[in-house]
């Protein structure tokens, strides 16, 4: 009898664990399958190289890319963002995720000093070492939401980056992550940066670019050791070029082409 009940029992605890097996082989399938879009394709990133400004960047492969954004008050190089399922069209951006690169700027003052002028009191403010660089950080909270500024002097130009992340909860962990990333792959290319510089202090380019203001300068190609710098404008829809430079790599020597 009780060879009896012990067979019956074991045969119960299979069917148990068989069951068991089944619910946790399907619940995952279905979490899997059903993650925020974000989370789904935010696996994999692409990387995003700038000419003009010297920096690279991983960003999420589903993020879109725009330059008609404007956080910054001198300007923003480029927006890396996904929207969040509430967002709505030609609205302030509340849900989804944004990673925006200010254009370089100048200041005559030190940076943290201008950073606690410049922003709310009130705000947080701390240090980052990331990538061999310095920044200083603040967070400004308004009703919308918090934006994440970090800044760096890189040849005596300041740097600006501005994050934001809202939504529901996995979602929001989902960009959070993304952005950290981001972050972490940022670089700025030294030499690159101080070219492009050096052609933009000459006093024609000055000129050039006062009168051109959505003038650009950027590296376009490399020649027996020196930078190829094109300062040009896009005009209806075509490259209007105003000169050539070559910067030499080791000595900065910069010659008209």
């Amino acid at each position: 009898m009780a060879k009896k009940k012990k067979k019956k029992f074991w045969k119960l605890w299979i069917i148990i664990s068989a069951i068991i097996a089944v619910t946790v082989v399907s619940l995952y399938g279905f979490s899997k399958n059903n993650l925020p879009q974000s989370q789904q394709s935010s696996a994999k990133y692409l990387k995003y190289q700038d000419a003009a400004y010297g920096f690279s960047i991983s960003y999420p492969e589903a993020w879109e890319i725009r330059n008609d954004t404007q956080i910054f008050e001198n300007g923003d190089i480029v927006a890396f963002q996904i929207k969040g399922p509430t967002q709505k069209r030609y609205t302030e951006f509340i849900d989804g995720a944004r990673f925006i690169v200010s254009k370089p700027f100048n200041i005559n003052i030190d940076l943290a000093i201008w950073m606690r002028s410049y922003f709310d009191p009130q705000s947080k403010f701390s240090k980052l070492p990331l990538n061999n660089y310095t920044f200083e950080a603040v967070e400004n909270c308004e009703y919308s939401g918090c934006m994440r500024y970090y800044f760096t002097k890189i040849n005596n130009q300041i740097y600006g980056i501005a994050l934001f992340a809202e939504g529901a909860n996995a979602e929001k962990a989902s960009y959070e992550n993304a952005l950290i990333h981001m972050l972490n792959s940022l670089k700025f290319n030294n030499d690159k940066i101080s070219a492009v510089n050096k052609v933009k202090a000459l006093p024609e380019v000055i000129d050039y670019l006062r009168r051109i203001p959505n003038g650009l300068v950027a590296i376009n190609g490399e020649e027996n050791g020196s930078y190829l710098i094109q300062v040009y404008e896009i005009k209806n829809g075509h490259t209007a070029t105003f000169n050539w430079y070559k910067v030499d790599k080791t000595t900065g020597e910069i010659t008209v082409q």
